[in-house]
């Protein structure tokens, strides 16, 4: 087994020419839109979290029976429970959006032989599949299709 590693092991082998400053926080750092957004983005997280334990609590109803279910139903037309999933609906959309807008930066400049489409292109794809698919699953909850 190696010992400990020299504490400056991974020194350069000269000091730089200059000092670098502690590092500091800039003065406007909590009013920069960026910032916000990233903050807003996160902040989805808790969001989803919140969604996964009503979901574990909304299976644990279906399993005690039907009883447990139509009360577990009925509780979900409380307004907090709607305004709550409303939350949760701006929030999936904000995280798609933010997530479409990354998509075509991600692309690698070739695939294969073929170069991928312009960034607009990729965009309005994204944005049909997912609205056929938001009308399909839609559809298909309301008893329509399928």
């Amino acid at each position: 087994m190696a010992g400990p590693a020299h504490p400056e092991a991974m020194a350069p082998p000269k000091p730089g020419r200059t000092r670098t400053a502690p590092p500091q926080m800039p003065s406007t750092w909590w009013s920069a839109p960026r910032i916000r957004t990233y903050l807003l983005f996160d902040a989805t997280g808790i969001i989803y979290f919140l969604v996964g334990f009503l979901a574990i609590k909304i299976v644990g109803q279906l399993g005690e029976g039907p009883i447990a279910w139509q009360a577990q139903m009925k509780a979900l037309e409380n307004p907090l429970y709607i305004a709550f999933h409303v939350l949760a609906l701006i929030s999936v959309v904000f995280v798609a959006v933010r997530f479409f807008r990354l998509f075509p930066k991600a692309q690698p400049p070739t695939i294969g032989p073929a170069k991928p489409p312009p960034g607009p292109v990729i965009h309005a794809m994204l944005y049909v599949i997912w609205i056929g698919l938001t009308l399909v699953v839609s559809l298909a909850l309301a008893g329509v299709i399928f």
